[in-house]
């Protein structure tokens, strides 16, 4: 058994003192057990040298980072040293939280093998701000590949330790009023952040208002949009010719396999149940009055490009089918999509529900995609992606250009 030697850090919020002149953030609870101090000289016991070995991994692994505090940062990988990464020319310092409570492992992803949950800050050169995250390390023995991090904050209280438990990152954050347990999923390779129950009734965090589905089938015309942060729920009835639905409120569901956007119907108003459930790979369910709604056509494929930039966790995929055929007049939208990507990267996969009955084979049918950050366009693509007629496929590979 040998003795590690291993330089570690000064406590994350003394640093932070030196850089902004406040205390960072703290844990009000009693430290984790699963912590050990690797800097000692005794011969290490396995449970020890394992937890060290692990602990060494992430003090000098290769995290995804923004440049800077801001919402609209690009992510870049950086390569830590002791916990530790100082942008070259001065921009930006990422700091681990090298202090108990703030570290976890365990197995997020359910694949049997022991990943990493760490939080990390990330200090603008001049020091006037401070902004925490969580990170997953997936596979911490071997690849520990770290997934693009969510953000929590300016500064972090915790209540208790950041746990993994059934394969969810908790975060027990303390505000001035209450503790509100922050759970965090991967799928695939992305980590989100799942809606806190047992009020639902956020959509994901950075969805702009606007709309989040629109699907056509033959029979309705479903949408789902945002105000003030909160889903609404149009339904449109073609056999009678009503608006059956006029924006009544909805509840965002979010867990691991979908988000769900549900409103509960009322018997009284004669207003029927609706939910559209968005899964993870863009494919759409609508349920009316608890039927599922099968007179549709989808168009699917995935949303990419070139240059090597990871997409912030605010990120906005747009995506829609638009009847193209007149070219002197505007597009005319069949069905569209709005894709948070919550640190997902590109190829980012989507599904586009519309009523068969519209498309006339005569005419032109595209699919248009964008990417845009607090707004402001970044990638947009520039070329036809023509679908459904003229010999034209229904699963396409859209790329865009920055």
């Amino acid at each position: 058994m040998t003795r590690q030697h291993w330089p570690q850090r000064v406590g994350w919020g003394l640093l932070l003192v030196g850089l902004v002149g406040l205390p960072a953030a703290r844990a009000m609870a009693e430290p984790s057990p699963n912590w050990y101090n690797c800097l000692t000289c005794e011969v290490f016991t396995p449970e020890k040298q394992a937890w060290c070995d692990r602990w060494q991994t992430l003090q000098n692994g290769t995290f995804i980072v923004p440049v800077g505090t801001s919402d609209t940062s690009e992510y870049i990988a950086v390569t830590l040293q002791n916990g530790e990464y100082r942008d070259p020319n001065g921009q930006f310092v990422v700091s681990l939280v090298n202090e108990p409570n703030w570290l976890a492992f365990g197995d997020i992803d359910g694949d049997g093998q022991d990943d990493a949950a760490v939080i990390f800050g990330v200090v603008p050169g001049d020091g006037t701000a401070l902004t925490t995250y969580v990170a997953a390390v997936m596979d911490i023995d071997g690849a520990a590949q770290a997934l693009a991090p969510v953000a929590l904050g300016e500064r972090l209280l915790l209540n208790s330790p950041i746990t993994i438990e059934n394969q969810r990152i908790i975060v027990p954050q303390l505000t001035q009023t209450e503790v509100i347990n922050r759970a965090f999923v991967v799928d695939g390779r992305t980590l989100s952040e799942l809606a806190q129950l047992p009020t639902p009734e956020r959509v994901p965090s950075g969805v702009p208002d606007g709309t989040l589905v629109f699907s056509n089938t033959a029979t309705y015309g479903v949408r789902v949009f945002t105000q003030n942060q909160q889903p609404h729920i149009n339904l449109f009835n073609r056999a009678t010719g009503q608006q059956v639905l006029d924006g009544v409120r909805a509840v965002a569901i979010s867990a691991v396999e979908e988000i769900a956007y549900t409103y509960f119907g009322s018997t009284a108003a004669g207003r029927p149940p609706v939910t559209v459930t968005v899964a993870p790979d863009g494919a759409q369910t609508l349920e009316i009055n608890n039927k599922v709604q099968t007179d549709v056509g989808t168009v699917t494929g995935t949303i990419t490009y070139l240059p090597r930039i990871a997409l912030p966790a605010n990120a906005v995929v747009e995506v829609s089918l638009v009847d193209v055929s007149r070219a002197d007049a505007p597009a005319i939208t069949l069905a569209s999509q709005s894709i948070i990507t919550g640190g997902r990267q590109v190829p980012i996969p989507f599904e586009l529900v519309y009523n068969p009955e519209q498309i006339d084979p005569r005419f032109t049918y595209a699919v248009q995609a964008r990417i845009s950050l607090a707004g402001q366009l970044r990638f947009i693509n520039t070329t036809r992606v023509a679908v459904l007629t003229q010999g034209n496929p229904s699963q396409v590979e859209v790329r865009l250009t920055r």
